[in-house]
């Protein structure tokens, strides 16, 4: 058995709610190492699931999102009690809906237990913070994303994404605040990164939107076989480049698709000389 680090006042109420009987054996088999939580319940589908969850009144829904008769978001709309959730699925799209939605935590499909084990050790965390505080998870914890907070969130939804994914891995998606909302932007269609101050700004052909991490913290991300560092301020897609010039004095000038005009520095050169054959 698992000991948590975080101590409740009660034992913590689970129910899991998945289409493929496997699944839910997984989180079952996970949560049995956990001594502070008791699975009260089980459903496959919808219907299924806002019966259980109105039926038990769990602390705690491990809710996958799509399944034969709608998708977890359905079940939230349409339960009174609303736990502590945590979604459970194969999908990255739907991390922003989630987290406005609530969602203590988002798993990606396949996980491992220590993953797994992070997810219930923040939900026992806030259990713990609100049993001694007298409050509950619909009175806690509000549905939308505070606006002084969104960067925050955007921020933990690339770091979840991220850390489902296996080493090494690069994201297919960064999440940048864009006005009150947070959205994802594909790195496909990103075309340079520039840095600003302590943030960084990515230009696509459409918009250019504002990230919270550094250009370093970003240019470590991103794929490297996609994107490269040519100047301490700017990260360009190989191929957004049209062409590259001289410029004379062991550098070049990179002209993008665009049109945008960046210089490769004489310190990054070597990285854009290494790819020309």
């Amino acid at each position: 058995m698992k000991e948590s680090s975080q101590q409740t006042s009660r034992r913590v109420r689970a129910v899991i709610v998945d289409d493929e009987p496997p699944a839910r054996d997984l989180v079952k088999e996970f949560l049995s190492e956990y001594e502070a939580v008791d699975v009260v319940g089980q459903a496959g589908s919808v219907s299924e699931a806002v019966a259980c969850i109105e039926e038990e009144g769990p602390d705690l829904v491990f809710l996958d999102v799509q399944m034969p008769d709608g998708d977890g978001f359905d079940v939230l709309e349409r339960i009174e009690h609303l736990p502590d959730v945590v979604f459970s699925t194969a999908y990255d799209e739907y991390a922003i809906q989630a987290f406005e939605a609530g969602a203590v935590d988002y798993l990606l499909k396949p996980y491992k237990q220590s993953r797994f084990d992070t997810a219930v050790e923040r939900v026992l965390a806030q259990h713990a913070r609100r049993s001694r505080e007298g409050t509950s998870a619909s009175s806690a914890d509000g549905a939308a994303i505070p606006d002084a907070a969104a960067d925050d969130y955007a921020d933990r939804i690339a770091d979840l994404l991220q850390a489902a994914k296996a080493p090494g891995d690069a994201p297919e998606r960064l999440y940048v605040r864009h006005g009150d909302k947070i959205i994802p932007v594909e790195t496909e269609d990103v075309l340079w990164i520039e840095a600003a101050g302590d943030y960084s700004k990515l230009h696509t052909r459409e918009k250019t939107y504002l990230s919270s991490k550094g250009i370093g913290e970003l240019s470590d991300r991103l794929d490297e076989k996609r994107f490269v560092r040519v100047h301490r301020s700017h990260v360009i897609a190989l191929t957004a480049v049209d062409h590259l010039r001289s410029d004379d004095s062991g550098g070049y000038v990179a002209r993008l698709v665009d049109g945008t005009r960046l210089r490769v520095s004489r310190t990054y050169a070597p990285q854009i000389r290494d790819r020309i054959v």
